[in-house]
């Protein structure tokens, strides 16, 4: 998990990099980044060094070896400095989500919500046409698919025996309609990885999932793609 989170900060931070001005020409001396680190400047004057350090490696460089030989010294992230985090990271957070809500029902397993389309027999329901026919009860399989802005996600919810089911993901390219290989495909559930698979063939299955609430995550190397939230309940 630090691993992905470090390729993530990693990827929004190459993006955001490159959108920005080369850094100016004077450095901040050693008073003026000690007085940064202890948050005593103007937030004019914070600007000014934040956008120099993001664009500078030398001054970047020091600040770093500053905070490692004082750690103590900063007792907590300045607002400025937090503001521009989540200026920077907040894009990439806005990852479109496929939401399912189910019920199993005896051995029936009954639809209570979903952001996607659902697979009846032939023929792809959206979910207000599938609530203005009141179908929601399915008997052992459910299949959901949602468009995001490149890819088609199909999700296979299939009920295995009481309460215990199979969740397979397959991810399409839209234009093509070929199935995507190499994609990272990750269980979590309570903000614990359960499950992490690389999909080359394209087609990610996890078995025995018990009742609860799921979050997976579709990714590639630099970024998320998609994010599946899924409920089965009782």
């Amino acid at each position: 998990m630090p691993e992905k989170i470090e390729k993530f900060i990693k990827s929004v931070y190459r993006k955001w990099k490159a959108r920005q001005p080369q850094a100016p020409g004077v450095h901040p001396d050693e008073e003026d980044i000690a007085c940064f680190l202890e948050n005593k400047l103007s937030v004019q004057e914070c600007e000014i060094i934040q956008a120099h350090l993001i664009n500078c490696d030398r001054c970047a460089e020091i600040v770093a070896v500053q905070l490692e030989l004082n750690p103590g010294k900063m007792q907590e992230v300045p607002a400025q400095l937090m503001a521009r985090v989540k200026d920077l990271v907040k894009p990439e957070q806005d990852i479109p989500a496929l939401q399912i809500a189910l019920r199993l029902k005896e051995k029936i397993l009954e639809i209570l919500n979903t952001t996607g389309d659902v697979l009846v027999g032939q023929e792809l329901v959206p979910a207000p046409v599938l609530r203005s026919r009141k179908i929601k009860e399915f008997k052992d399989e459910i299949t959901v698919l949602k468009d995001f802005k490149d890819i088609r996600v199909e999700v296979k919810i299939l009920s295995q025996q009481s309460g215990v089911f199979s969740l397979t993901v397959v991810v399409i390219e839209k234009t093509t309609q070929k199935i995507i290989k190499d994609l990272r495909v990750t269980l979590i559930r309570d903000d614990l990885e359960l499950e992490s698979y690389l999909s080359s063939s394209g087609r990610v299955t996890f078995e025995h999932i018990l009742l609860g609430k799921y979050t997976v995550e579709i990714s590639t190397i630099e970024s998320r793609l998609a994010c599946i939230l899924l409920d089965i309940k009782v």
